[in-house]
């Protein structure tokens, strides 16, 4: 059962269609010693939709991802401006809910595993159930997030209205960037854990870096506004020791065996109904994943497929006119009750 531990004094912005944003903070529990940061964000009118939860990927947390004080850096706040009852949540060890003491020297261990994260999950679902009164939530994953929504999908379909995913892999063996950056060179089936720490460590330009990646032009202000770019990589560090990220790093341990078709939840076990988004320019999800969802997803009672042709990785921090316009339209459009 989730519990109310630290609630933040609301927050309201009046924004020049007269609408206004209220925000609203929240500590739940998890398991024992894991406390989750969760944000409420609304807009004056009443929402008829199922709210729906964001959840970060493996990199920046959802702060840094989706509700940037700027504009245009706000995926939440634009949903929520679209008619969206939206919450965003900080799985365990993203900036500030709780990381738990793991083992460091425990190279083999998985870190904030699907498992582990499905348990954060649930407390927030509870809380946003009880909150709204709804009897389910949309779910939101972006890249290593829709993983874990995904696998949280499976579990508990009758909490869930629907699953989003955006630029998350899918449990299919192809072709992966980054297949060589994590197999071992014993074994090249296995994850190489003797070289992976357990935490995953980045810098502001390392941040900046991977979303880089996935831009094809060498002029990424046609992508993205430079100031937004460099707040978003200055928040998502800002919350860790010496502003160097530190997270659970073994969703790269899953998110490996998930390209090579050894994943953790199946097409078949989706109950619910699907959006699967993908910019054109992602390097971490693939055009295989896509594919074999639509083959797959054979209960699913609603399934839709879009491909951004202008998306990059961070597709809801790039500019209007290269895809996130859309983005935030499709889910809008989808955001409905279950029959």
């Amino acid at each position: 059962m989730w519990k109310t531990l630290f609630v933040l004094p609301l927050l309201f912005a009046e924004l020049a269609s007269g609408q206004t944003i209220k925000r609203e903070d929240f500590t739940l529990d998890s398991d024992p010693g894991v406390k989750i940061f969760v944000r409420e964000i609304t807009a004056r009118k009443r929402s008829r939709k199922p709210p729906i939860l964001l959840l970060h990927g493996g990199g920046s947390g959802a702060v840094a991802s989706f509700d940037l004080p700027m504009s245009g850096g706000s995926l939440a706040e634009d949903l929520a401006k679209e008619g969206n009852h939206v919450f965003i949540m900080n799985a365990r060890g993203w900036e500030n809910s709780t990381r738990p003491d793991y083992d460091t020297l425990k190279r083999w261990s998985i870190a904030g595993s699907s498992i582990e994260i499905s348990h954060d999950i649930d407390a927030v679902v509870d809380f946003i159930r009880e909150r709204t009164k709804a009897k389910q939530v949309t779910l939101f994953g972006w890249a290593t997030g829709g993983q874990w929504m995904g696998y949280y999908a499976c579990i508990y379909p009758n909490r869930v209205a629907a699953l989003i995913l955006l630029n998350s892999l899918y449990n299919e063996k192809a072709p992966w960037d980054f297949t060589d950056v994590f197999r071992s060179p014993l074994d090249t089936s296995q994850f190489n854990y003797a070289s992976s720490p357990v935490l995953r460590r980045a810098t502001k330009a390392q941040l900046l870096d991977t979303w880089n990646r996935s831009i094809p032009d060498e002029d990424k202000s046609k992508w993205r506004d430079p100031a937004l770019a460099e707040l978003y990589a200055a928040t998502a560090v800002g919350f860790y020791e010496d502003s160097i990220l530190a997270v659970p790093g073994g969703y790269r341990a899953e998110a490996f065996y998930t390209a090579q078709g050894k994943g953790q939840w199946h097409a078949k076990e989706i109950r619910v109904p699907i959006l699967y988004i993908r910019g054109a320019h992602d390097n971490w999800s693939r055009p295989q994943d896509l594919l074999a969802l639509q083959l797959r997803l054979e209960n699913s009672p609603k399934k839709q497929f879009l491909t951004l042709p202008e998306g990059s990785h961070h597709v809801f921090l790039d500019r209007p006119e290269k895809g996130r316009a859309q983005l935030i339209q499709e889910v809008t459009a989808f955001n409905v009750k279950r029959k």
